[in-house]
C-alpha cells in the first residue's frame, strides 16, 4: 500500500513539472514562417488574431511559457491570472500590461511577451490596379505590398497621388519617391480598414535626352525642372548644360523656352527652376566639343575643340582668332575670357568635368610664386572653368612690401598672408604688430609680437585669418 502511494505521488510530481515545463494555453500552429518587416514594439498595434508567445520566469520554480492568441473579443487568458484585454494597445504597451497582472499572482517573475506572428487584415484597393478587390494580407505590411499583391498599377495610373482612406480622413502618398529615393516616408504600413484608392494620372511631362532614365513622368501642380530631372535619375555624363530646352504648346502655338542647367545645378540659380506644364517635352542635348569658362569673369564665354586645338567662341558661336594647343593653361582662358572681375576669386577658380569639382587652381601660386604646374590640366569637351565669388578678403596695411586687399583661403595664417604682400620693408616693428577684428559685431584689437615666430618658431602668434581682418605692421620706433 506504501509502495502504491509513493508511486502515485511520484507520478503526479512528475506530470506537474512537465506540465509547468511545456504548458500551452492554446494549441496555435506556428508553421507559419515570418517573411515580413522587423516589428517596432512601441509601433506596433495589436488586433485579433496576433499571436504571442509569453515567458514567466519565476525566482525560484521553473519557467512557464504559453502560447496565445488575441480573442475576437481584444483578450488572451493565462491559467489562474484570468483574463487580459490587450487589443489596441501596442505591443510594448501589452507587454506592460500582461506583466502588471503576472507579477499579482507571480511577485519577483521576469516577464518576456513577444510577437510570434501577426494577425491577418482585409484591406481594399481600388482604382487603376491590375486586380483590384479585397485581399487578406498580414498586418505588418506596406502598400507596396498590396499594390504588388494586386497585380501593379496600370499605365493610367497615377503614381504620386495615391490616397489611403482611414478613420474619415484622406491620406496622400507620393509613391514615386518611394521607388526612385527609397523614401520609407511615401510606403505606408496598412491598417485594418484601409481603403485604398489609385485615381488616373492627371498631368505629365516627357522627358528626352541626357539623362538616365528618359521617359514620361507625372507631375503635380506647381512641379519643377530640377524635381523631374531627378525623378529621370539626373543627368547622364554625356549632358549638355547649356544646350537644354523646354517645349511648351500656349494657346495653341509652339513656345520654346531656354534652360541653363549649369545655373540650375551648379550655382542654385532658382530662375532657372522652372514651373511645368501638363504637356512639357523637356531635351537636353548631348554635349559638344566645347569647353566653358563661365563664373565671376567679365566675358563668359564657350571654346571649341578641333582635335588638340581649342579656339575661342562666344556665346552667339562667333570664332576667335587664337587657338591653344596641348595641356591648356588655365589662366590664359581666364584672360581671353576677359579676366576675373574685382569680385572674382582668384584662388579657388574650380575645374568642372561631369558636375563634380576635380581640381581648384589658386592663381596667386601661379602669377606670385611662379608655380607653372598649378594650372596646367588637359581639359576635355564638357569642362568648365569656373571663377566663384570671392569668400574671405584681409587688408594688411603698413611696413610690407605690397600693402593691400588680399583674398584668404580657410586655414591660411598671418604669416601666409605677410608672404603674400612680398614680406616685411626694413623698417618694420615685428613685436608691435596689431590685428583688428569684428566678433559679434564688436570690434576687437589683438596685440601680436611675430618675433616670436619669425626668431623662435613659435607657432601660437601665427593666427588664423578670418574675413574682414585688418592687420597692421607699424613702423619700428628708434
Amino acid at each position: 500500500m506504501k509502495k502504491i502511494i509513493f508511486f502515485g505521488l511520484l507520478t503526479f510530481f512528475l506530470v506537474s513539472f512537465s506540465l509547468a515545463q511545456t504548458y500551452t494555453y492554446s494549441s496555435i500552429k506556428t508553421t507559419d514562417v515570418y517573411y515580413g518587416f522587423k516589428v517596432d514594439p512601441d509601433k506596433y498595434i495589436l488586433g485579433v488574431g496576433d499571436r504571442l508567445v509569453i515567458y514567466i520566469i519565476k525566482e525560484v520554480d521553473v519557467p512557464e511559457v504559453y502560447e496565445v492568441a488575441i480573442s475576437p473579443t481584444g483578450m488572451i487568458n493565462l491559467p489562474v491570472i484570468g483574463n487580459i484585454r490587450i487589443s489596441d494597445l501596442s505591443l510594448s504597451e501589452a507587454s506592460k500590461e500582461i506583466s502588471r497582472y503576472v507579477l499579482m499572482f507571480y511577485p519577483r517573475s521576469n516577464v518576456i511577451v513577444d510577437l510570434v506572428f501577426p494577425r491577418y487584415i482585409k484591406i481594399s484597393i481600388t482604382g487603376e490596379v491590375v486586380n483590384p478587390g479585397i485581399y487578406n494580407i498580414i498586418a505588418t505590411s506596406t502598400l507596396d505590398d498590396l499594390i504588388k499583391l494586386a497585380g501593379g498599377l496600370k499605365k493610367s495610373a497615377s503614381i504620386r497621388s495615391i490616397q489611403i482612406r482611414r478613420g474619415g480622413k484622406i491620406l496622400e502618398f507620393d509613391y514615386l519617391k518611394y521607388l526612385r529615393f527609397g523614401d520609407d516616408s511615401q510606403n505606408p504600413f496598412l491598417l485594418e480598414g484601409d481603403l485604398v484608392f489609385i485615381p488616373l494620372i492627371k498631368k505629365s511631362v516627357r522627358v528626352l535626352g541626357e539623362v538616365r532614365e528618359p521617359g514620361i513622368y507625372e507631375i503635380k501642380e506647381g512641379e519643377r525642372l530640377k524635381s523631374v530631372i531627378e525623378m529621370a535619375g539626373g543627368l547622364s555624363v554625356y549632358a549638355d548644360y547649356f544646350g537644354g530646352y523646354i517645349e511648351r504648346r500656349k494657346e495653341g502655338k509652339k513656345e520654346i523656352i531656354d534652360i541653363n542647367l549649369f545655373k540650375l545645378f551648379y550655382e542654385k540659380d532658382e530662375r532657372e527652376n522652372i514651373i511645368l506644364n501638363d504637356g512639357d517635352y523637356i531635351y537636353i542635348p548631348k554635349k559638344v566639343d566645347r569647353i566653358y569658362v563661365l563664373g565671376y569673369v567679365k566675358d563668359p564665354k564657350s571654346f571649341v575643340i578641333v582635335g588638340e586645338e581649342i579656339g575661342g567662341a562666344s556665346d552667339m558661336g562667333q570664332e576667335s582668332e587664337s587657338a591653344f594647343k596641348g595641356f591648356m593653361k588655365v589662366s590664359e582662358l581666364i584672360n581671353k575670357a576677359g579676366g576675373v572681375l574685382p569680385n572674382g576669386s582668384k584662388r579657388r577658380i574650380q575645374i568642372i568635368r561631369d558636375g563634380q569639382v576635380i581640381k581648384e587652381v589658386d592663381l596667386f601660386k601661379v602669377l606670385v610664386k611662379g608655380d607653372t604646374q598649378e594650372e596646367i590640366i588637359r581639359l576635355i569637351p564638357g569642362d568648365i572653368v569656373y571663377v566663384p565669388l570671392v569668400e574671405k578678403t584681409v587688408r594688411i596695411l603698413g611696413e610690407v612690401r605690397d600693402p593691400g586687399i588680399y583674398e584668404v583661403r580657410p586655414g591660411e595664417k598671418i604669416k601666409d598672408l605677410i608672404e603674400m604682400a612680398g614680406g616685411f620693408t626694413v623698417r618694420a616693428d615685428l613685436r608691435n604688430i596689431t590685428v583688428e577684428r569684428y566678433i559679434a559685431e564688436r570690434r576687437q584689437i589683438m596685440n601680436l609680437d611675430l618675433t616670436k615666430l619669425y626668431k623662435g618658431g613659435d607657432e601660437s602668434v601665427n593666427i588664423l585669418l578670418e574675413d574682414g581682418d585688418i592687420i597692421n605692421i607699424p613702423i619700428r620706433s628708434e
